[in-house]
């Protein structure tokens, strides 16, 4: 994932790399430029683990005839098993500018690994230039598991395959421990957490499971409906935000494996009483909280729905807007969106999604770490819950399940604990700022909207500090530094 400023999802090469580096015996070839080889900078910034990312880059270059040096896909392809011999699968992707160069998909039969037989060679046939991380993602993991699924018999006692989200997903592996530890109180097993922690091995074993549950339709879409077409494996796909989410994608579980439904009503009777503080934070709280308070919403397909969900309908707020910037989503989240906000939108400029979030005049907004500015300039609180994140603490929190319901709950009482009169004033209150030279305004004017309101407070605050009765161009400049 690239974080950068204008960006919401990097390229689809990334997307790619991001399935990989989730899982164990899988190893990616990278098709691509030198100067584009910073994944493993990134997996190295964001795991803290110290264990490189299992990613080799083939550099597209040049090269003399008869040159040994890294280059030649096919034998960097061939490579990774002799240097990397429990390696059961590898994926080549490919960088825009080696998309751009037109190389024809290499054919190649890879050496035997230490099992005696050749991994799996997925070549990712469907990659383009302008495709999304996303999307990359969704469709290399269903080609990994259209690789390895074998038909199985169902496993003796109810199991379920969990899909949530790759690395780099904000606390992912919390998630999936929320999910774990829910479905631990029916009675039902994890068959496979796919794809953070997968392996080969696990893949293969896919189809015991008695249902699928995708907790993260950006990643897990694709390959959840291919064990469905391919071997009649159910999925559940309802994001578990919330406590009524949770609960309904449990009970729905709990009819797909066949259990007794009193026992799936008491497990979640049992976690709303016990672990759920947003059913009782909704109610608790006095009337005027809620009322007339507007929350604008923006970020990826899962979250932002999820989030949409239960802010509309289990809080009481009114989404004023809910936006994504998954394009190649944009039917089926208008669809869904539609249902809580009149404000459905899909756009990946963040301009425009600035000057969408401001017209729906929101007293909180909850998003992508892009979002901030927004909120900043608009003197609201704000939530960063929406992936891309910068955030990554230690100790990882999920947002999913009725753990997570109760950290949502914790995040509304501090945004929401000023009264709605006190940030009215706030907001029309006379501005203080100080004069501007036409220079500094000029170049005021080029930066982008949602991060002016934030440059010119950083501005004026440069020029107090240095005792300046204006602020100029240089005074500007130094307070970006």
């Amino acid at each position: 994932m690239r974080l950068l400023r204008g960006i919401y999802e990097g390229p689809g090469s990334h997307g790619i790399l991001r399935v990989v580096a989730s899982m164990h015996d899988v190893w990616a070839v990278l098709r691509a430029l030198p100067s584009e080889g910073y994944f493993q900078a990134l997996h190295g910034a964001w795991t803290r683990s110290g264990e490189p990312a299992p990613v080799s880059v083939s550099p597209v270059w040049e090269k003399s005839a008869g040159s040994r040096e890294p280059g030649d896909v096919d034998r960097d392809l061939a490579a990774v098993v002799r240097r990397h011999p429990r390696t059961e699968a590898v994926v080549l992707a490919r960088s825009e500018a080696a998309l751009l160069a037109g190389e024809p998909t290499p054919v190649v039969t890879l050496p035997e690994n230490e099992t005696g037989r050749s991994p799996e060679l997925v070549t990712c046939e469907w990659e383009r230039v302008g495709m999304g991380e996303a999307e990359a993602s969704d469709l290399a993991l269903a080609d990994i598991v259209r690789a390895h699924a074998r038909p199985a018999e169902k496993s003796a006692t109810p199991t379920v395959n969990v899909f949530g989200p790759p690395v780099f997903g904000p606390g992912a592996e919390a998630e999936y421990d929320e999910v774990e530890r829910m479905l631990s109180l029916l009675g039902i097993e994890v068959n496979a957490r796919v794809p953070l922690g997968a392996s080969a091995a696990h893949l293969r074993r896919l189809p015991r499971a008695w249902a699928n549950v995708l907790l993260y339709r950006e990643t897990g879409d694709a390959a959840t409906l291919y064990l469905q077409d391919k071997f009649g494996t159910p999925r559940v796909t309802t994001p578990m935000i919330g406590a009524a989410s949770t609960g309904a994608v449990l009970r729905s579980i709990g009819e797909l494996c066949g259990l007794d439904q009193g026992k799936a009503r008491r497990a979640v009777w049992s976690e709303l009483a016990t672990t759920a503080k947003l059913p009782w934070y909704a109610r608790l709280q006095p009337p005027e909280t809620f009322r007339g308070r507007r929350v604008a919403i923006f970020g990826d397909f899962t979250y932002t729905l999820g989030l949409g969900y239960a802010l509309a309908r289990e809080v009481g707020l009114e989404v004023g807007a809910c936006g994504t910037y998954l394009t190649h989503l944009e039917r089926d989240f208008l669809f869904h969106a539609s249902t809580f906000t009149d404000e459905a939108f899909v756009a990946d400029d963040p301009e425009r999604v600035a000057d969408r979030l401001k017209n729906s005049e929101p007293d909180l907004l909850i998003g992508t770490y892009f979002e901030e500015e927004i909120a900043d300039s608009l003197g609201i609180p704000f939530l960063p819950f929406c992936p891309p994140v910068l955030r990554h603490p230690f100790v990882q929190q999920p947002l999913m399940g009725y753990r997570g319901s109760s950290l949502l709950a914790d995040a509304l009482e501090d945004a929401l604990r000023r009264p709605k009169q006190e940030r009215s004033e706030e907001e029309n209150a006379p501005p203080t700022g100080l004069p501007w030279t036409d220079e500094a305004l000029d170049d005021l004017e080029e930066i982008p909207a949602f991060l002016r309101g934030r440059t010119r407070r950083l501005a004026e605050e440069r020029a107090r500090a240095v005792r300046s009765g204006e602020v100029t161009r240089k005074i500007l400049e130094s307070s970006r530094d």
